[in-house]
């Protein structure tokens, strides 16, 4: 099985002292980290963050639990 997602920004930009862009890289850099932390075989690109689910009885299935 294999999952991919993107994190991309919607809504209006909150408020922000630093910069007004709508540059989602803490966000993306989240995410990536929850994945990583996983233990999960993942590949990350331009685009997306795939997640390999290769066996039942593993890490994997707390991504579909």
């Amino acid at each position: 099985m294999l999952v991919a997602f993107s994190v991309a920004p919607s809504g209006s930009a909150p408020e922000r002292s630093e910069s007004a862009d709508a540059s989602v890289h803490d966000a993306v850099a989240a995410a990536v980290a929850v994945v990583r932390a996983s233990g999960l075989a993942h590949r990350t690109t331009s685009m997306f963050t795939n997640i390999d689910r290769l066996r039942h009885g593993s890490a994997s299935d707390r991504v579909t639990a």
